[in-house]
């Protein structure tokens, strides 16, 4: 009888780690009305990015092993990472790590830039963070706003208000 309760308890143990440790890959994608270039300079200027990614500043010398960081309005660190891959004007794949997560393990972000005749697709894909962490720190909503603000500003000139 004890070792069919401990077994029991070993079971629930190891289910709850796992889902715990899930991972799910979380895809964004929006149509703009601007040119590959234009939306490829959006993801890569600092200049750009403080206007529609939470006030946030890129910086990078955009080369595969090199490191960016994006840095806010106080010139802290709000996130940074490593570029894994890049093929300029079309495909960048980093590791992220937020600053507000602390200690939280790196995810992979990738930015993937394709021309669809007179527009351009953006497909954002956030993988290697477990569902919780995703969840908790509102990862879906940032994503959809970074997204969305962006392609407000390269089609009216304009970013949407922060929600921040």
């Amino acid at each position: 009888m004890e070792y069919s309760v401990t077994c029991r308890a070993l079971f629930e143990v190891k289910r709850r780690v796992t889902i715990i440790m899930s991972t799910t890959s979380h895809v964004y994608e929006i149509i703009i009305d601007a040119t590959p270039e234009t939306v490829w300079k959006a993801i890569t200027d600092g200049e750009q990015t403080q206007k529609y990614y939470f006030d946030g500043r890129v910086e990078s010398d955009w080369k595969a092993g090199s490191t960016y960081h994006y840095y806010g309005p106080d010139g802290s660190v709000i996130s940074d990472g490593n570029i894994v891959e890049i093929e300029a004007q079309s495909h960048l794949k980093t590791t992220w790590r937020p600053a507000w997560l602390g200690d939280a393990p790196a995810s992979t972000v990738i930015w993937d830039v394709q021309s669809v005749g007179p527009v351009t697709l953006l497909k954002l894909t956030h993988t290697d963070v477990d569902d919780a962490t995703f969840e908790e720190a509102q990862f879906h909503v940032g994503w959809i706003f970074v997204i969305s603000s962006m392609k407000s500003l390269l089609e009216t000139g304009k970013a949407l208000p922060s929600i921040m």
